[in-house]
């Protein structure tokens, strides 16, 4: 909802480039979760019951993410103030259930199950996402945004139902005490493991997913208006087929950590995922794609299912390569904050970069940012030989 969804729904709306570009700072609390991970370590939410700790953030985070993301719909992008302020309250939600959810995998699971581990949870997530998006899309010309939208959103509080049913896991004890304590034990963990090299670790985690996240912020735009493609389009190849193809990617990327290593992945992934971005500059360069002019006549689906396909599969195995790659990096009594303090700094880059990614469309045009966006791949590849053997 916070991402693609409400991207096409401002698209549609006739938001201008940049505002679009803007949206991206939706991601900000992920960016800025650490600040409030030691509570999900250490503090259980209120009328939570008998859950236990990761749980009871699971639960609670998802009823108020539900309940927001309705409202926002309700009230829908005419009224921009409100629709963004209760759109940012249900991202610090989001990035909430993020925290406790990271946490709960690393608590479930052996060290040497991550990579399936995430490859499974990655999958997860990218069926919740291609779904929403699917039925959304597909439905809005004929509900209208705001009931389509609204009724996808009541799924969220499945997660809610979900939560109710899973085991709490077993944790070590943080000796950490105060909130002071439990944000700056994770940090020195940080810190005495890696040393000098440091921050090195800290540029990899910031430039690693740089293509995606700013290439994927102005997809919306090039499809709908530099190509020309309905939301039905858009719904039944990017959301459905992108889903499936997603899918395969994320599994086969847990399959392959797990037989090959995280290191020699990690470069594969890296460089699947600029060359997907790679597929967007071909579609504008071949429809002759401009920000200036909408297109008139939609451009060949066949091009596009390609592109989404490549787009999809390098996507759900960089997602489980690097998300199995950053929780080998965490402590499990400290893994809520550790692991919330190097996914924050992954969304640093995607909101910053996505936040400017209007601007630099419109003085880039379509062709030239695509092509920018897949140079952005570069810092990140660079750092993997720099790493400890611990990301092997």
């Amino acid at each position: 909802m916070l991402t693609s969804v409400v991207r096409t729904w401002t698209t549609a709306a006739q938001w201008s480039i940049e505002a679009i570009g803007l949206l991206s700072l939706l991601s900000l609390p992920y960016a800025l979760k650490f600040l409030w991970a030691p509570l999900v370590d250490h503090v259980r939410p209120p009328l939570c019951g008998t859950l236990g700790q990761r749980r009871s953030w699971l639960f609670a985070g998802h009823v108020i993410a539900a309940a927001l993301l309705i409202g926002a719909c309700m009230v829908g992008p005419g009224d921009a103030r409100v629709f963004l302020t209760l759109l940012a309250v249900a991202a610090i939600a989001s990035a909430t259930i993020d925290i406790a959810a990271s946490a709960y995998q690393i608590d479930v699971l052996p060290r040497d199950a991550l990579g399936k581990g995430a490859g499974l949870f990655v999958s997860g997530y990218r069926v919740a996402w291609a779904g929403l998006g699917l039925a959304v899309l597909a439905a809005a010309p004929v509900w209208g945004w705001t009931l389509a939208a609204s009724a996808a959103c009541v799924l969220v509080a499945v997660g809610a139902l979900v939560t109710l049913w899973a085991v709490e896991p077993q944790r070590g004890v943080s000796p950490a005490h105060g909130f002071i304590a439990a944000l700056w034990e994770p940090l020195a963990l940080f810190a005495s493991q890696w040393g000098t090299r440091l921050p090195i670790l800290l540029l990899f985690v910031l430039t690693f997913k740089l293509p995606d996240q700013v290439g994927n912020a102005m997809i919306e735009p090039l499809l709908l208006k530099g190509l020309g493609h309905s939301l039905q389009e858009l719904a039944f190849i990017r959301q459905g087929l992108g889903f499936g193809v997603t899918i395969v990617g994320a599994v086969a990327g847990g399959f392959l950590v797990g037989r090959i290593g995280l290191r020699p992945c990690l470069w594969i992934f890296g460089v699947l995922q600029a060359v997907s971005n790679a597929g967007f500059l071909w579609l504008a360069w071949l429809q002759g794609a401009s920000i200036a002019q909408e297109a008139v006549v939609p451009a060949a689906l066949s091009a596009l299912t390609a592109v989404v396909m490549v787009e999809s599969l390098a996507g759900g195995m960089v997602s489980a390569g690097f998300v199995a790659a950053l929780m080998s990096l965490c402590e499990r009594r400290v893994a809520a904050t550790q692991y919330a303090l190097l996914t924050a700094l992954m969304a640093v880059g995607g909101a910053i970069g996505g936040s400017l990614s209007g601007l630099l469309l419109r003085h880039l045009d379509y062709g030239p940012f695509f092509g920018w966006s897949v140079l952005l791949g570069v810092p990140g590849l660079l750092c993997i030989p720099l790493l400890r053997s611990r990301v092997a």
